[in-house]
């Protein structure tokens, strides 16, 4: 599938508020709470329980969250780190002792990579704490939950992304529970309809159950045993010990605007030096300083990466 499209994009300009996402659906379950009474962050989560659906090639219940929140009352930028950990008995010893060092590193999609997902302690975490406190979880995941037992259709550029990682979800793997998120063995084509009703009795469970729903209980004991089942060393004790950590987020000023990032082990820290590097090369008079634009993002994504 080829996707090719130019446009122009127009500023979205809102009295009361707006909602951006990859995905239109998404979108406008965040508006749907906002319009219920919830804040930023009743929206933020609501609206990524969604693309877990819509959209889940790119966002999920099974991966990390961080979030940044702009609190009015204190005029103040708060952190929140919901990366999960790696398996406690996984140390650089037992790593060195099977053979894998900084110069022989794990390949990427080794077991032994599986860290705690942290997402779902996340969501809630950043309801408790930064939500509005006037809806309920039931109706900020409400949502979701419907859409994946209903049905969402599949857009185009989605489409075209489940594809390219079909064979991982279609591979011969010891617990294949890779069909949950295909249709009829293949990923969904544009137009179809896909529907998740496993994903929705997960969301369902942290709605009956909070945080105890997915790190303790049927759902933690899934994890271990599939981690374990592919030569993994997570646990249902490195499940029942994850917390997410609050954190101050750090920032530079560029050009008068201040950026911030949640602080390392998140990527942020890189897009702050990004951004004090480009700083440095904008004209100020001088034209020795002056940079083509093709040059600085040579320059930014040696830097990067």
């Amino acid at each position: 599938m080829s996707i090719s499209f130019n446009s122009r994009r127009s500023p979205c300009l809102s009295l009361r508020g707006c909602v951006a996402s990859s995905q239109q659906i998404a979108t406008q379950v965040g508006l749907r709470v906002l319009d219920a009474g919830g804040n930023a962050a009743d929206a933020a989560v609501a609206v990524t329980a969604a693309l877990n659906v819509t959209e889940p090639c790119s966002t999920g219940i099974g991966g990390d969250c961080f979030c940044l929140y702009y609190d009015a009352k204190q005029k103040k930028v708060l952190g929140l780190n919901g990366s999960g950990r790696s398996a406690a008995d996984l140390s650089l010893q037992r790593l060195a002792d099977e053979g894998f060092t900084q110069s022989n590193p794990l390949p990427d999609r080794h077991p032994y990579n599986a860290t705690v997902p942290g997402a779902a302690a996340a969501w809630l975490d950043t309801i408790s704490t930064f939500g509005s406190g006037k809806l309920s979880v039931k109706d900020i995941l409400g949502p979701a939950i419907d859409l994946a037992r209903e049905g969402v259709p599949i857009a185009p550029i989605c489409a075209f992304f489940w594809n390219r990682g079909a064979a991982v979800l279609q591979r011969d793997l010891k617990e294949n529970h890779g069909e949950d998120m295909l249709l009829n063995g293949k990923a969904p084509e544009a137009g179809d309809v896909m529907k998740m009703p496993l994903l929705a009795d997960t969301f369902q469970a942290l709605v009956d159950h909070g945080k105890d729903g997915f790190y303790g209980g049927r759902i933690a004991q899934a994890i271990a045993d599939v981690v374990k089942a592919n030569g993994g060393a997570l646990t249902v004790d490195d499940l029942a010990n994850h917390r997410t950590t609050f954190e101050d987020p750090i920032h530079t000023s560029y050009h008068g605007v201040d950026v911030w990032e949640i602080a390392p082990n998140g990527q942020g820290l890189t897009a702050l030096m990004a951004l004090n590097i480009l700083e440095e090369f904008q004209m100020k008079g001088n034209a020795t300083q002056q940079v083509s634009l093709p040059l600085a993002v040579h320059m930014l994504a040696r830097f990067s990466y």
